[in-house]
Order: structure tokens, then sequence, then C-alpha cells
């Protein structure tokens, strides 16, 4: 199902970077004599939600197809690099770093996300902290911890390969859990699924456009006929709470009987007994909050991308074969990959960055809002324009990425046509990046990946995406083979303790 359900949505795309959403009852100023940027032809009431489900493509690929031909009627350059990204969140902050406010994200319980916050102190708070402990590898242990995981995974692969999906998802949840909480996941844990279930369905609360299109809605009574949204926003709250509460206070009643292990949360709380803001209720929140966040948005995506690296392997089967080669030359046979091997790693590296570009995980960046008025290379930007960075068209411009459906770890390697050029590696945050390297490599160095043959001797189909702002990886049929008795022998005796 599509996350974008827009009722009454003008949709203009003067670039192959940019989508530009502008809601009817936005307040526009009439005192500009710049156009708006150009797009398809609009109609009344409904806007341009006919050729969004009309056309059979995902909202990105449309909106892509669309600024090939209004961009190039506006004489506007087809951009599609890193610079325009930076000139709305870098150079333009100032006007474009509030985010839209949408209703059934906050009736569902989910206001206090930082995505969903508007920009106030209490964001910036927030941005601060995701700053300070997800991209600063120096303030926790990550590698220690991310290492050991992808030794259980391999553990678990080599148990059950047939559930490799699971084990993919078990994976980055484990380790999020204890970079933020501390908490050492167990087989069956309970908080596993309480992570899977919250991300999901915080994500799909934002396919409820509707509701900031018509927000009367929200007085109908809950038996009023469709309504069914009511229904999942209570549900929503009481997620919310569980999501907010449960690993955090289990993590300080550690901490008071000298139990807990060092994480984002322990640390939080340190700091704040060593300033004199222990047990204040608003500290207490804020802290609650974004380490529910890490909880609730840090596993999708590096769970999407591990699964996108097999999928991209039992597509182009070549790839695996180099990789293993380099593994072998670089770190031999007698030892898994470590974090030490990672600059000896070209092409590991490489595969990764290429996996992010290949299949975009998020497609289209979170939504900023304009804040005033603004103009942008000769057109006028209204205030309340939501502006989305279109990740995926970045990603799959034929002339920075020649034959970009095609997955080609070389592009990135030194002397590669795209050594210098955009990373859509840069849109996942550093625990992410450094998880998806270890798990790559350690898999590829003790696993053979090939596609299950059906009754009849065919390739089984492989697996595909879902149509949302995460592009979930349905599993495919595939056979998980040890490279030999001494990499099954090196996965049962490996250990990362912590």
């Amino acid at each position: 199902m599509s996350v974008f359900s827009f009722k009454s949505v003008s949709v203009t795309a003067n670039n192959s970077s940019f989508v530009f959403l502008r809601y009817d009852r936005a307040r526009l100023s009439l005192r500009s004599r710049l156009p708006l940027p150009p797009g398809p032809k609009r109609l009344p009431i409904i806007g341009n939600l006919l050729q969004i489900v009309t056309s059979g493509k995902p909202f990105w690929e449309t909106v892509h197809e669309w600024s090939k031909i209004y961009g190039t009627k506006s004489g506007t350059s087809f951009i599609s690099s890193q610079d325009t990204v930076s000139e709305f969140t870098v150079k333009k902050a100032s006007i474009y770093s509030s985010r839209p406010r949408y209703i059934m994200p906050v009736i569902s319980g989910f206001g206090w996300t930082t995505v969903a916050l508007p920009y106030t102190a209490e964001l910036r708070r927030q941005r601060a902290i995701l700053q300070k402990f997800f991209f600063n590898s120096d303030v926790l242990n990550y590698t220690e911890i991310q290492q050991r995981e992808s030794y259980e995974f391999l553990k678990n692969l080599l148990r059950s390969p047939g559930k490799y999906d699971k084990h993919a998802h078990h994976l980055p949840a484990s380790t999020i859990m204890m970079n933020v909480y501390g908490h050492e996941v167990e087989a069956d844990d309970p908080y596993l699924q309480l992570a899977d279930e919250s991300g999901r369905a915080f994500i799909e609360y934002f396919s409820y456009i509707f509701l900031d299109l018509l927000p009367w809605m929200q007085s109908l009574p809950e038996w009023f006929p469709g309504t069914g949204f009511m229904k999942v926003a209570r549900e929503g709250r009481e997620l919310s709470d569980k999501v907010r509460h449960r690993l955090y206070s289990l993590t300080k009643s550690k901490m008071m009987n000298g139990t807990a292990k060092e994480s984002m949360t322990t640390k939080l709380l340190g700091e704040a007994a060593n300033t004199g803001k222990a047990n204040n209720a608003e500290t207490e929140e804020e802290f609650a909050d974004v380490s529910a966040m890490m909880f609730l948005a840090g596993s999708d995506t590096t769970v999407t991308s591990i699964m996108n690296l097999v999928l991209a392997v039992l597509q182009f089967p070549d790839t695996l074969r180099r990789a293993q080669e380099e593994i072998d030359r670089v770190v031999g046979i007698d030892r898994l990959p470590t974090f030490e091997d990672k600059e000896n790693l070209p092409y590991i590296n490489a595969m990764c960055t290429e996996v992010m570009r290949w299949e975009v995980v998020a497609p289209l960046a979170l939504p900023r809002c304009a804040a005033q008025d603004d103009e942008f290379r000769g057109y006028h930007i209204p205030a309340g324009t939501l502006v989305l960075p279109n990740v995926w068209s970045i990603a799959n411009n034929s002339e920075v990425y020649p034959n970009p459906s095609q997955f080609k770890p070389e592009r990135w390697l030194p002397g590669g046509v795209n050594e210098k050029s955009i990373r859509p590696m840069s849109y996942a945050l550093g625990s992410g990046r450094r998880c998806l390297f270890i798990t790559a490599a350690s898999l590829f160095a003790t696993f053979n990946i090939e596609r299950a043959l059906d009754a009849n001797g065919k390739p089984s189909p492989l697996g595909g995406h879902e149509w949302s702002i995460v592009r979930f990886v349905t599993p495919s049929t595939c056979k998980f083979t040890p490279r030999s008795e001494k990499a099954a022998a090196l996965i049962r005796e490996a250990n990362g303790s912590v």
C-alpha cells in the first residue's frame, strides 16, 4: 500500500531533486510576481490525486517523470546533486527547518517524535542529542556491540537459513537496544516484537494525510462511516506509551540496582545527575522521547539495507564472488572480519554505498515546511509549502549514475566515475553504516548465497519492495551455504562479548 494518499494537493516538479507540495488550504502570498514551480495540470478539489493514483508507479517515480517534462519546459536545469539539497537544508535552514504537523501521528500519541515536531527548542535539543550519540563513534563503543551482533546473525543463519529475514530484523534491533538502553536481547524477546510493531505502525500513520486536508473528521463519532482511523489512533496511543516508557523505566531500574550496562540512556541520566537535573519531569520526558525515537527508527533502514544487499548478490552474483576474493586476500580464511579490516576492504565498502543508491531505503526524505514565502531559482515558494528531497530521483539520475538500475559497486572505488559524487549513504545514521559494513563483510566471508530452484529447475522469484516511505523488502527464496566446514567452525566459535 502506498503511504501517500493525497486528496487536494498541488504537485510541482521543476527538477528531479525536490518535490514541492502545496495544500489548497495553504495561505498563498498574492504579492509575489514570480511564478510557482511548474507542474502537471490540476483538477478542481482533488488536485493531482488522479494522476498520482492512476500512474501505476510509486509516487517518487511519477514525480521523477514529471520533472523531466516540466523541468525542460521551464528551462530549469536538471539537477541531481547534494548541492541542491544543501541549498534548502543548510543555506536556507532558517526557512526550511520546520516539519509539517501531521494530524494522525499526533492523535496516535507520536507527536513527540523528532520527525513530527515543529522547529522549536524541543526539536533542537533532540537533534543535538542524536548528533552527539549517533554521529560520534567516540561517545559509545558501537563497534564491539555491532561486531557481536553480526556474529549472532551468522550463528542464527547457520541454524536456520530459511529464516534469514527474521535474523536480519533481529540484528539491528538488538544493536539499537543495546546502544540506546543497554538491553541485551534474548531469543523471542518481547521488545523485538514491540520494535517491529511500533516501527511499522509509526510509518503507517503518515498514510492518513486526508486528515490534514479534512481535519474536521477528528470530531466525528467513532461509529460514523470512514472513521476507522480513530480505532487505529486509540491503539497507537497505547503503543506510544509502551515505546516511550517500558525500556526507559527498565534501564532506570537497572541503574538503581547497579546492573545497568553503558548506553545512551545511562549517559543522559548520568549527565543530568551531574548537572542537578536528575528527576526533573521535563528532562525525563525529553530523554524518554529521544531514546524511544531511536528505538523506533534505528533499525528499519538497516534491516532494509541488509535485505537489499542479499537481493543484490542474488541478482548480480559476480559481485559476491569479487567480494569474497577481496576478503580472502585481506582477511584470510582463519578468522572473521572485524572493523579493523574496514580500510583494507574497499570493495565491501563500495557495495555498502552502492546498495544504498541502487535500492533507496527511504525514497523521499522527511518533508520540510517553508516557514515564510521564499524564492528558489526564479520561482515563488509560498509559506506552508512542503519540500521533499526526492532521494530516489537523485540516486537514479542516469546522467550521474550510468545504468542506474545496475548494481555496480565499482562506481565508488578510487577512480570510479562516482567517487566524488553524491553519496546516498549520507542519509543514514553513522551507526547504521557501520552495522551494514560488518554484516556484509562477515556474511560474505562465511556464506555462499544462491537463488533457490523451483520444481522445474528454474530460479525462484526474488523478493520485492513495498510502496511506503521505508521500502521494506519481502524475502527471496534462496540458499545460504557455509563456504567451507572451516567457515562454519569459525561461526560456531565466534564470540563478541560486551
